[in-house]
């Protein structure tokens, strides 16, 4: 396992910030904690950066503990805070070299063209910290985190104050990460998106895991069904049988398909397929899709906090 996390404890005066977590990652995992605000999120990744001391469990890093072996965990771990601080006065470059000189680097200047080039900032290596837009900061804070090649990444909220543009290069460094085998645990409140670049996702509540692992699979337990329907124009529209289905959600419609979420059994899916046959829908294709996070969310009720 690359990020291990055993019965994780975390007590702050007055309160339990996380209560007894538990999950692990292997190489290529994407784990999306997700949460409301003060559910216990960023007390977690503190805990998995070494930045406060669990008051009980164990967490791990490519099977090392930050009690026993400080300097080789952290070399094994890019941790990204929230809202990352960007020294002013330097240029990227700069900013890069910097961070690189103090992890002693081998070869840091090709390292860090190669972070610059990874999060599409090869053009802004000269350019002064404090003129970069909040996302290219984001992408830089990204480069830094990147620059010692660590194995497990800690990302905590990095798609905060983004646009849809800085969120999609961001989706597309994280999946080119997990395709090089790193596991990555990542926080956002932009639930719609984080399912296109992870594959697991804990729900923490109240510092407590409501559910934890394959984002499919807790679907499934849940009884919710993500759903494609493709149909021939020849036939009737399946729109309106959908539509007054009382456990159907609707989520994108086209000129001949329809993506839907059914929140009952396997036995309910017959029946409706059943129904749209019956009423003259001729049917291309029927399948089973990902329930999205959103829905995985809002499916286990989490929203309460401390």
């Amino acid at each position: 396992m690359l990020i291990d996390v055993t019965d994780l404890r975390v007590d702050y005066p007055g309160l339990i910030a996380v209560d007894g977590i538990s999950f692990a990652l292997e190489p290529g995992d994407g784990y999306a904690l997700v949460g409301p605000n003060g559910a216990g999120k960023t007390s977690t990744f503190r805990a998995l950066a070494g930045l406060v001391e669990p008051t009980r469990g164990r967490v791990r890093i490519c099977g090392l503990d930050i009690e026993r072996e400080p300097e080789e965990y952290r070399r094994r771990l890019g941790y990204m805070p929230d809202d990352s601080p960007i020294i002013s006065g330097l240029t990227s470059a700069q900013f890069l070299d910097h961070f690189a000189r103090a992890y002693e680097i081998a070869g840091r200047i090709d390292r860090i063209d190669a972070v610059l080039a990874l999060t599409g900032l090869t053009d802004k290596a000269d350019a002064p910290c404090q003129s970069l837009s909040r996302g290219m900061r984001q992408r830089l804070v990204m480069a830094k985190t990147l620059l010692h090649d660590p194995p497990a990444l800690v990302l905590d909220e990095p798609a905060s104050g983004l646009d849809p543009i800085s969120r999609r290069g961001l989706r597309d460094i994280l999946n080119v990460l997990r395709a090089q085998g790193k596991a990555i645990v990542v926080s956002s409140h932009i639930l719609g998106e984080i399912d296109s670049f992870c594959n697991k996702v804990g729900v923490l509540e109240r510092g407590v895991l409501r559910a934890s692992g394959r984002i499919d699979s807790i679907a499934a337990e849940l009884g919710h069904r993500g759903m494609r329907l493709r149909w021939s124009p020849a036939g009737a529209s399946p729109l309106p049988t959908l539509e007054q289905h009382a456990a159907t959600r609707i989520k994108a419609v086209g000129p001949d398909s329809v993506d839907f979420e059914l929140g009952t059994d396997d036995d309910a899916l017959d029946l409706l397929l059943a129904e749209l046959v019956r009423v003259g829908v001729r049917v291309r294709e029927w399948r089973k899709t990902a329930s999205d996070l959103e829905h995985v969310f809002l499916a286990l009720g989490a929203k309460e906090v401390r």
